[in-house]
């Protein structure tokens, strides 16, 4: 049988696919409640890098990618022999990029998988504006001179003599 398989070339694809499934990364995310939850699968040439490269350390690196100009980011690092990890979220809403990866000896940080996480429209909240010359007080020029001097004479009208 393995003779007429071998004829017909489907051994050899078969091998070949063995190959690729040792070749194979994914990195899958999904979301539970206030954290997310990573599973991950490196390639065999890309355990034995990390392994051998002294100080570099496998990360995740969860950046807010809603696009409102928000930079908020997050790194969690975790042993080189992890496939999971779950995570708290740092926002409760927005776009999340998550990133596996690794950090190497210079500090740098190299993207190997990457994955989005939609938590649902971004809620920001506005600050409530407050009037601050809503209560000005009637000597607020002589309170601000003294919060500048801190209570101390520095030579200007305050020490000339009065003349009566």
């Amino acid at each position: 049988m393995k003779w007429l398989l071998s004829k017909l070339g489907w051994l050899k694809q078969v091998k070949k696919l063995q190959n690729r499934k040792d070749d194979l990364s994914f990195f899958k995310t999904s979301i539970r409640s206030n954290a997310i939850a990573c599973q991950w699968v490196l390639r065999k040439q890309t355990q034995l890098l990390l392994r051998q490269s002294k100080g570099s350390a496998l990360m995740i690196r969860i950046r807010d990618a809603s696009g409102d100009g928000t930079v908020a980011s997050k790194l969690v690092e975790l042993s080189l022999n992890a496939t999971q990890a779950q995570i708290d979220t740092p926002s409760a809403s927005g776009q999340m990029l998550l990133e596996l990866g690794y950090r190497t000896v210079g500090g740098d940080f190299i993207t190997l998988e990457y994955s989005f996480v939609d938590l649902g429209p971004k809620k920001v909240m506005q600050p409530e504006l407050a009037n601050w010359f809503n209560k000005e007080s009637d000597n607020i020029h002589q309170e601000m001179y003294d919060l500048a001097t801190k209570g101390r004479a520095l030579g200007g009208s305050e020490v000339m003599p009065v003349r009566r």
